[in-house]
């Protein structure tokens, strides 16, 4: 016999419009975020559906929501990550999700200077989305020592380093700091030659991982 779900049937529905409710509040906070960083509580509430008390039972401050929608955009970031992985080579994979941080950098400007604000009022903030971040990466960054494409001494520490440089880098010089940094976590801090060749030569490349479909 299936074990009988000992929630009250009329707590159910609660809890799903419940999680209904903060999800639409997480969604309209980062569409209003990333257009005004300022935005107001009361607008976020309207837009998501909601009453001004149904926000403030879910984030009891401004701070509590900003903090929310960032991790919600870095959760989806890092979901990617796997993805990257399985289609490209591990060094092409790295650099392709700091480009799609990039992307959001740019496309998210306000969202990224409202949860600025927040870490300054409390830096601990920040940590449970530097913990995604690292747990996303650490597999890229095993697979390419493995394969002989990043160097043997490269950690997770690392790649947090050249996020951090790249976050705090202007607009325009992004994606050039990025590509610079990557290429220096390559083995023998080279980059791949356009074809995808061993920049050391033909026959000498590093070995393969036995996965189908990666790009070379």
């Amino acid at each position: 016999m299936r074990p009988r779900d000992p929630t009250p049937s009329a707590e159910r529905p609660r809890r799903s419009d419940a999680r209904r409710n903060r999800d639409q509040l997480l969604t309209a906070a980062v569409r209003a975020l990333t257009k005004d960083p300022q935005a107001s509580l009361e607008s976020i509430a309207r837009a998501a559906g909601v009453g001004i008390g149904t926000l403030y039972r879910h984030f009891p401050t401004r701070e509590a929501l900003v903090e929310a929608a960032w991790r919600t955009e870095v959760r989806r970031l890092c979901e990617t990550a796997p993805g990257l992985l399985a289609t490209h080579r591990p060094d092409l994979a790295l650099a392709r999700f700091l480009d799609r941080l990039i992307d959001d950098l740019l496309t998210k400007h306000g969202m990224l200077e409202a949860m600025r604000a927040v870490v300054v009022a409390g830096p601990t903030r920040l940590n449970p989305s530097l913990a995604m971040f690292a747990a996303a990466v650490a597999p890229i960054i095993e697979a390419g020592k493995a394969d002989g494409v990043l160097r043997s001494d490269v950690t997770v520490d690392d790649f947090m380093t050249i996020k951090a440089a790249v976050t705090l880098a202007r607009p325009e010089n992004a994606r050039r700091l990025a590509a610079l940094l990557v290429d220096g976590l390559r083995h023998g801090a080279r980059a791949p030659s356009p074809r995808g060749e061993s920049p050391r030569g033909p026959g000498r490349g590093p070995r393969p991982r036995g996965t189908r479909g990666r790009t070379r």
